[in-house]
């Protein structure tokens, strides 16, 4: 049997494409392009990888604009529809850097966590009733976000991005889950300051496919 991988993310795990501007209708990266894609062909066809990737998806905070989009909301309904699984992967924490949200880097982290604490106590959605986790933190903001369409939506936020890793490497400990700090590898793109260039996804796909032959054998 197939071991089934879920990505619970955002924008990037959507497939979201730097080039978009708002106005025009939505580009989104191909199947092939982006990381999950990326990943499946990777791991190949004794894996599953679901992607569960919502734009604007936040760890805890209800958006009173784009409504629909708190993950703690979200991640147990998600869990049991694609049941049972062999892994959650999870993956969210830029959208809480903007600027409606006013939290910290730990505040980030500690949404997260709610969201890792509500994965591994829903035992019943992974195979043999044993949750295993892989916590991703997202990568930094680009440094020049606030000179394109997302500029005002994430102003003064990027140091604020650049702390993150820390406070999720202290959350995947506490809770003894495998953790991944994609800023070590991939990098925001010039064009938005947000989204993943394809060749990020490639990279991505590819670096997380090896944590989790790790983690699943």
């Amino acid at each position: 049997m197939k071991k089934r991988i879920m990505i619970f993310g955002d924008s990037n795990t959507w497939g979201w494409n730097p080039a978009n501007d708002l106005v025009s209708p939505l580009i989104r990266w191909d199947d092939d392009t982006r990381w999950p894609g990326v990943m499946q062909k990777e791991l190949g066809d004794d894996y599953l990888v679901i992607p569960e990737g919502l734009n604007g998806r936040t760890s805890v905070w209800d958006d009173p604009i784009e409504e629909y989009r708190c993950g703690k909301d979200q991640i147990i309904p998600c869990l049991d529809s694609h049941a049972p699984i062999d892994l959650c992967i999870i993956f969210v924490g830029t959208n809480d850097l903007k600027v409606r949200y006013t939290v910290s880097p730990q505040d980030i982290a500690n949404g997260v966590a709610i969201i890792v604490d509500k994965t591994l106590h829903q035992a019943g959605a992974f195979t043999d009733q044993t949750p295993k986790v892989l916590l991703v933190c997202p990568p930094p903001l680009g440094d020049n976000i606030e000179k394109g369409v997302f500029g005002v939506m994430f102003e003064g936020n990027v140091e604020k991005s650049k702390k993150m890793p820390p406070y999720f490497e202290g959350v995947a400990k506490t809770y003894g889950v495998e953790y991944f700090d994609a800023g070590k590898y991939v990098k925001s793109s010039d064009e938005d300051g947000l989204h993943l260039q394809a060749d990020q996804h490639k990279i991505l796909g590819v670096e997380i496919s090896k944590v989790v032959k790790k983690m699943l054998g």
